[in-house]
């Protein structure tokens, strides 16, 4: 999701900066228009909405090319901790699976089966 940046004063009048439509945006992206609105509803494209309109603000679109371009920092991984180790080194098939004696598994299922 894109997020909200503080205009300076010229911007935040007007200064000359020009409203697109979808489809301009989507050529200067080279995506479809339907990509554009797509994103749009999703609310991960800087847009204002004028009715039933979306338009968009060049510098807003230029802004965001840029911080998608460069992308966010990278995080470091995280150590595994203690737990994390021990969970990830666990088998999901523990060997004590199907070793029991069949006499055992009878008993059970009488037990069950018993009112």
């Amino acid at each position: 999701m894109y997020r909200r940046v503080e205009l300076d004063p010229e911007t935040r009048r007007g200064g000359g900066d020009e409203l697109l439509t979808a489809a301009e945006v989507a050529e200067l992206l080279r995506m479809t228009p339907a990509w554009v609105y797509e994103e749009t509803r999703r609310n991960l494209i800087p847009h204002m909405r004028l009715g039933r309109y979306f338009r968009y603000r060049r510098s807003a679109i230029e802004l965001w090319m840029s911080e998608i371009e460069t992308g966010p920092t990278p995080k470091k991984p995280k150590p595994l901790t203690a737990a994390r180790r021990r969970h990830t080194q666990t088998s999901l098939f523990p060997s004590s699976v199907g070793t029991q004696p069949a006499s055992s598994v009878k008993a059970a299922a009488r037990r069950i089966t018993q009112p």
